[in-house]
């Protein structure tokens, strides 16, 4: 039970946070962990499945097998008696028929387990599959790649992208250049290709055509880990284990790996580290519940703001992260985010236009276009596009 409870965590942890794993590089970490479960469990359920099948069969065998034998080697012993011969048969065969008749549910056990192996046999082709595509997939990385950092600039050089079977593209020549510690806020309507774009900058995406340069080298497959090393990921849903502030900020990393100073140097400037020293019982050791559900809406955006500089990225993306929050609590992130400004290079997805007020430059996406970029005095007053999202989510 244990066992299998943990292999059942683990691959929840992995999958519910899999764009945070990935960017963090922590894929290695987790399946390891889920193997060692996974093989316990395994040995479990084989030891018990043997446990309880082997007396009933090895009892069946050698009780009624050793009844034939006997029976068989009193029909040899009597063979040429005249006097009586056939009732020392009788008795024999009748000792035959009710061994075979208790050979039977043997036999029948053979039968269903020939059936279910028929049964299996789709889903066993179907794990075969996925199996000889996993022999082809790329190795994962042992080690975390060194960050491909930056002093200068990151440019995207007309990046389109198009989903499969989809009839226009999500994302269409979209070129712009990111300056080194300036914030860039990305706003459009649903659907006009900002998550898409935000995946493409991760890498989760390979562009169809363009690409991103980061100081005149171009992020490739080559160098992808070592650009994802230098990124830091804030989603609009924080996902949180059921595990210590420490372990949810440190995602992945081993326990007697955990840099402690690096976790509260990270709480510090996700601004939330009186909050977890005063307010909470065990401080960065208490646990918050599972998917964060002790904390607030702003307290887990800000755990995730904490999580996504704990490795020191030069980037830090956040992709809608206070469209859940009220008013008031988005207040208190976006100060948070400000608090940033000059000292990371930010992206910054809105969902309401007030939030990327004060970004250095802003880039309005509509149908997967540019419909603009500038700041945002600039935009309100020449950008129809822009002042009609201005106009529609903040009415003055």
């Amino acid at each position: 039970m244990a066992a299998d409870q943990a292999r059942y965590r683990t691959a929840s942890e992995a999958l519910g946070g899999i764009k945070v794993v990935k960017l963090l590089n922590r894929e290695t970490d987790y399946r390891d962990r889920f193997s060692v479960v996974a093989r316990d469990f395994a040995l479990a359920q084989a030891s018990s499945n043997s446990l309880g099948q082997l007396p009933r069969y090895g009892i069946e065998a050698v009780a009624f097998g050793g009844i034939i034998l006997l029976a068989l080697g009193l029909l040899l012993q009597y063979r040429n008696s005249t006097d009586g011969a056939l009732a020392h048969v009788l008795p024999l065969l009748g000792f035959y028929a009710f061994a075979g008749y208790r050979i039977l549910p043997a036999v029948q056990g053979i039968y269903q387990a020939l059936t279910q192996m028929r049964y299996g046999v789709n889903s066993l082709e179907a794990v075969s599959a996925d199996l000889a595509l996993a022999r082809g997939a790329p190795e994962l990385s042992a080690t975390n790649a060194a960050p491909l950092s930056f002093t200068r600039e990151v440019a995207l050089r007309s990046l389109s992208f198009r989903y499969p079977r989809a009839g226009t593209p999500s994302l269409d020549a979209v070129s712009l250049t990111v300056p080194a510690g300036s914030t860039l806020g990305i706003v459009g309507t649903t659907g006009a290709g900002k998550t898409t774009l935000v995946d493409l900058f991760l890498g989760l995406l390979t562009p169809d055509q363009g690409e991103i340069v980061v100081d005149g080298v171009a992020v490739t497959a080559a160098n992808m880990r070592a650009w994802q090393a230098d990124l830091g990921y804030v989603p609009q849903d924080i996902f949180l284990i059921d595990a210590s502030v420490t372990a949810n900020i440190a995602l992945g990393v081993p326990p007697e790996q955990v840099d402690q100073a690096r976790v509260r140097d990270a709480a510090r400037m996700a601004q939330i580290l009186d909050f977890i020293e005063t307010s909470l019982p065990d401080g960065f050791a208490s646990t918050v519940g599972e998917r964060g559900v002790r904390l607030s809406g702003g307290q887990r955006q800000r755990i995730g703001i904490a999580r996504a500089l704990y490795t020191n990225p030069g980037i830090i993306v956040f992709d809608e992260a206070t469209s859940a929050l009220d008013n008031l609590t988005e207040q208190e992130v976006v100060k948070a985010i400000g608090s940033l400004s000059g000292t990371k290079t930010i992206l910054l997805i809105a969902h309401r236009i007030s939030t990327v007020r004060n970004c250095d430059q802003i880039l309005v996406l509509d149908r997967g276009q540019m419909a603009g970029l500038g700041s945002y005095d600039d935009l309100y007053r020449d950008n129809p596009a822009f002042r009609r999202l201005v106009d529609t989510r903040d009415p003055l």
